[in-house]
């Protein structure tokens, strides 16, 4: 048996395990996964702890030792998963953890157990092996990170600043291998966008459903949508996001709306599927995401509200914006509210974790660039970067793994692995802390 074949049938048996911990959030109820873990690692040889913040919830670590006095390497990955949604849609059950068909089944297999499970056997192989020379690695299982994070990465920076002090970080995000044209591209998150939260909340006359008043909240609030549709959007290059763009098109030379808007044809027309994940590299996003109105068909409310997720640019302030959303209703009866809102967050783009990963992808994938870019969405990074840490999102995909396939398997139905991913990812991401340590 060789050796990628004995650790891809170790982190298959690892994740299925892991995978039958039913660590939806809410609640967590992290708690006997971390225990199952860092036993698991404890058992091969790395020193381990849980740390309990609540009734069964906790997050995990593990320690491998250097010989060398310097800040680890961390890497990390979350415990909590999101609900499965509508169960009858499951072909198998998301909490089984089975392993049929090729794949490992069940909610957390790519977000996030997978990437944690093979940080784990990368770390526990460097036991068994007796690998102690270069710095220490620290690995964190953490909690929460679906809703925010606050009781986990940020209850651990807070609680248990010696888990998170570190030389840097990696985590999820990245990674996926697109093939565009002859380019073939692999991301290494930099930095993830900020978040506003915000709420628009119209008056108007509540009454008898059958005397539709003058002014209908309602319909106040239509206009609103029609407003945020028609803002046009403020595409943007910046150190974190332009290197894929320099990649794919040559002489790259933007002007106009329209140039962007030729771009993202382009790419779609060449990689379908593609061009919702790249727009959403170059701008402030959006997205109505809520509506409520009256609590009976037969009443008109006094009120209708609006709530928005948008996610900002580096370089975009929610306060900025939610200032374009007051003056942009200024003479409607509306209340604009932020909602909950964070910056952006950015690690240094050329970083030895970068320059590590571009010399080992010359190997694993040979022609394929690796390009820093952004998170469209939020990872447990940016609460490490706040603190003053570099942290990147790699996971080390085959070129053979479908990148939109798999997005779509996040969050959705019948979430799954391939097990030739797994095998890759836990080989590349031994190969990836081997070198790290030796920087």
């Amino acid at each position: 048996m060789t050796t990628a074949t004995r650790l891809g049938k170790e982190s298959a048996n690892l994740l299925s395990e892991l995978i039958r911990f039913n660590t939806t959030n809410p609640p967590g109820d992290e708690l006997a996964c971390a225990k199952y873990l860092t036993d698991w690692l404890g058992e091969r040889g790395l020193t381990t702890e849980v740390a309990e913040f609540a009734p069964n919830r906790a997050s995990g670590m593990a320690y491998l030792a250097g010989d060398r006095d310097e800040k680890p390497l961390l890497v990390m990955g979350h415990l909590d998963v999101v609900p499965v949604g509508d169960l009858s849609k499951w072909t198998r059950d998301p909490f089984g953890g089975e392993i049929a068909d090729g794949c490992v089944w069940g909610r957390g297999a790519i977000d996030c157990k997978g990437v944690l499970v093979a940080q784990a056997v990368a770390l526990a192989e460097m036991a068994r092996n007796g690998e102690t020379t270069g710095r220490p690695v620290r690995l964190l299982a953490t909690a929460d990170e679906e809703v925010g994070g606050s009781l986990g990465i940020q209850w651990l920076l807070d609680n248990r600043p010696e888990w998170t002090d570190c030389w840097l970080c990696v985590t999820e995000g990245g990674g996926d291998i697109f093939s565009f044209g002859e380019q073939k591209f692999a991301g290494f998150m930099v930095g993830e966008k900020g978040q506003l939260q915000v709420s628009f909340t119209a008056r108007g006359e509540q009454g008898h459903a059958s005397l539709p008043p003058k002014e209908i909240a309602a319909y106040t609030l239509g206009e609103v949508l029609r407003r945020l549709e028609q803002l046009p959007p403020r595409y943007r290059l910046m150190d974190s996001n332009r290197s894929l763009l320099d990649l794919l098109i040559p002489d790259l030379n933007i002007k106009t709306q329209a140039d962007w808007e030729g771009i993202f044809q382009l790419i779609e027309s060449t990689l379908p599927g593609a061009a919702i994940f790249v727009k959403a590299l170059y701008t402030d996003t959006i997205s109505p995401t809520m509506l409520q109105a009256s609590s009976k068909i037969n009443i008109l409310p006094g009120e209708a509200k609006l709530t928005c997720d948008c996610r900002l640019l580096p370089g975009t302030e929610p306060a900025e914006l939610l200032g374009v959303f007051k003056e942009l209703v200024s003479d409607l009866p509306v209340e604009v509210v932020d909602e909950g809102s964070h910056p952006a967050s950015l690690s240094a783009v050329d970083s030895p974790a970068v320059s590590v990963i571009r010399r080992l992808m010359e190997q694993w994938e040979p022609g394929t660039e690796l390009v820093p870019t952004l998170c469209q969405a939020a990872t447990d990074s940016r609460q490490m970067r706040w603190a003053g840490y570099d942290s990147y999102g790699y996971v080390p995909f085959p070129a053979s793994h479908d990148p939109l396939r798999t997005k779509q398997r996040v969050h959705g139905i019948d979430e799954r692995i391939e097990l030739d991913t797994l095998t890759a990812m836990t080989v590349r991401t031994l190969d990836y802390i081997r070198e790290l340590r030796k920087v």
